[in-house]
């Protein structure tokens, strides 16, 4: 039996309406993937900051520090940066480095370190579809990323009873311009010293 102008006009229409679902379907997968992508960036490149401290110690009582030696960073523009980060912190917390001579109440120590972390990403975007052409098979995709990663540490030292009060460290993913860099190291020793002196437990 020939098929009917009707039946046409609705097959038509059924063709229509699955390809239009087809690329509802793709590009929903596609921002799918950006929204993984932009999460897991995040998680990488995002900045850690932890302090520690000495239980019982009156950080009240400290006025004036010297440098004591550490691992510098190999660049020295990082490391003039990072001296310069840690001393203006210092200065807004109260404290003054030592004149030649002067009794001195702290030691303060910085070290720095870089490593390489490897990320692999899998992105799958599943079945694309559904009725009558479900079962299209959907694709995955795997990149490899190695990541590099630095890590600075802070330490602060009671010069008279010879042990260590404070401690902060921070890692974060190392960028290739300088500026990034600069500006996240302005950031994470102005986090760590936002713990410092530490604050009461209530």
């Amino acid at each position: 039996m020939s098929q009917t102008s009707s039946d046409r006009r609705n097959d038509s229409s059924l063709s229509i309406s699955g390809a239009r679902q087809r690329r509802l379907s793709q590009k929903t997968c596609f921002l799918l993937l950006l929204v993984c992508s932009a999460l897991i960036a995040s998680t990488v490149h995002a900045q850690k900051v932890t302090t520690d401290f000495a239980p019982g110690t009156d950080f009240s009582r400290y006025r004036t520090y010297t440098w004591g030696e550490g691992r510098p960073a190999r660049d020295p523009l990082i490391g003039q940066r990072i001296v310069a980060g840690i001393e203006a912190q210092l200065a807004y917390k109260g404290l003054r480095k030592a004149y030649q001579g002067e009794p001195v109440d702290l030691i303060v120590v910085y070290q720095t370190a870089t490593d390489t972390q490897t990320q692999i990403n899998t992105y799958n975007s599943g079945a694309w579809g559904g009725g009558w052409y479900w079962g299209m098979g959907g694709y995955s995709s795997t990149t490899v990323e190695r990541i590099p990663v630095g890590q600075l540490i802070v330490d602060i030292a009671d010069v008279n009873q010879k042990k260590f009060i404070w401690r902060g460290r921070a890692n974060g993913t190392i960028s290739s311009k300088p500026e990034k860099n600069s500006k996240m190291i302005d950031k994470a020793v102005t986090k760590m010293f936002e713990n410092y002196p530490p604050k009461a437990k209530k």
